[in-house]
């Protein structure tokens, strides 16, 4: 019986084998659509719009090219759409702006900016934007700016408040005054594996320096000794709202509540609120702990300030800060006795500037630079006790 049993199982496996046969047939690309992405903030200089194509194989696109902020649809992977006539409208008026496209190394970018002198954003306006590319397709829509609140003045929002917190004992405790145009209110902090972001109904929110990144894999830290922050609350718009609370399908951006008519994207706006710039220690628990003393290839004393930012098994994350020269931050691992140390001049990690490969023994830390970067840092680092956090 176990015999026929297996005969004719192997009978019924015949139709499934058949029907897994890979088809052969070639799928066409879907047509390339519009993709629109603007939010219009009262405080910025100049109101920024990109005009991009959907991605659909078409287009071989260079992925090792380094982020160019005036060039940022390109330098991110995408194809921006060049040529095309955007506008932007207040509501009570007929007559709109002409937005400028920014040429980048004699190239079009496909970033497209309007001017505060050309048109003033104001809180609780609506306005309208209008693109039509060059082959005729036409994208448009509208947003109301949220609601200042009382005794607010331009520029408000963009003043930096410093602070200082012991990410292992303090909590940043954030208060601000209701907007009544808002959808509701962003929460974003500046980290070096990018920005954390988080949407609060309140006026108040509590952010712990033990705080981690759950939508990020691994868990990262969202504070970093050693590192300035930068923290912000802004009102925003349904529009906003509505396209980064949903989801999207990388390849035909379906999925997306999109807040235009005619393409794919986000046309929205924002006030910003307040602005904190987070000065984040830690306390000493590790060996790596303290203050490093280097001299550099030009004899420029040098002082870095580590720490062991997280425990980990076998590799452990670092970061800190340069006290000298141009006080940049820093970032790396710790596996055993070696050492990886970027420099960064900012405060994210496509900003590295040198980077330490070096073995820590003792009380010295002793390694070379990669050539492809800054390899003029110290290469013997000794520790030195911290007189200040």
């Amino acid at each position: 019986m176990v015999g026929a049993r297996r005969w004719w199982g192997a009978l019924l496996l015949l139709p499934a084998i058949a029907a897994c046969e890979i088809a052969t047939d070639t799928v066409a690309s879907p047509e390339p659509r519009v993709i629109v992405h603007a939010v219009l903030n009262p405080d910025a200089a100049e109101q920024v719009i990109l005009v991009e194509s959907s991605l659909t194989g078409r287009v071989t696109i260079d992925s090792t090219v380094r982020f160019d902020a005036l060039d940022p649809i390109r330098t991110a992977g995408g194809e921006p759409i060049t040529d095309a006539t955007v506008q932007l409208f207040r509501d009570d008026q007929t007559g709109g702006v002409e937005a400028v496209q920014t040429i980048r190394n004699t190239r079009r970018t496909g970033r497209y900016t309007v001017s505060r002198e050309a048109l003033t954003i104001e809180p609780g306006v609506r306005y309208r934007l209008r693109v039509q590319t060059a082959d005729g397709r036409e994208v448009t829509g509208e947003t109301r700016v949220p609601s200042a609140p009382a005794g607010w003045v331009p520029g408000d929002g963009e003043v930096v408040q410093p602070i200082s917190i012991n990410r292992a004992v303090d909590t940043l405790r954030l208060n601000w005054t209701a907007s009544d145009g808002a959808r509701t209110y962003a929460i974003r902090v500046e980290t070096p594996n990018g920005p954390w972001f988080l949407f609060s109904d309140s006026t108040q929110f509590a952010l712990s320096g033990t705080l981690r990144n759950f939508f990020a894999a691994d868990l990262p830290s969202v504070f970093y000794p050693g590192f300035d922050q930068l923290v912000s609350v802004a009102a925003v718009d349904v529009n906003f709202y509505d396209y980064n609370r949903s989801g999207n399908d990388p390849f035909g951006g379906t999925g997306l509540i999109s807040s235009v008519r005619g393409g794919i994207g986000l046309f929205g706006s924002m006030l910003a609120l307040q602005r904190r710039l987070v000065s984040v220690t830690e306390r000493d628990r590790f060996p790596l702990d303290a203050r490093w003393v280097g001299d550099s290839d030009s004899g420029e004393l040098v002082e870095y300030d580590l720490w062991v930012e997280a425990l980990g098994t076998p590799r452990s994350s670092v970061s800190g800060r340069e006290r000298t020269g141009l006080r940049r931050f820093l970032v790396g691992t710790l596996e055993g006795e070696q050492l990886r140390l970027a420099t960064l001049v900012g405060a994210n990690l496509a900003d590295t500037a040198a980077l330490l490969s070096a073995v820590v023994v003792g009380d010295t830390i002793r390694g070379d630079y990669a050539e492809r970067f800054d390899t003029s840092g110290p290469r013997v680092l000794v520790r030195s006790a911290r007189s200040d956090p």
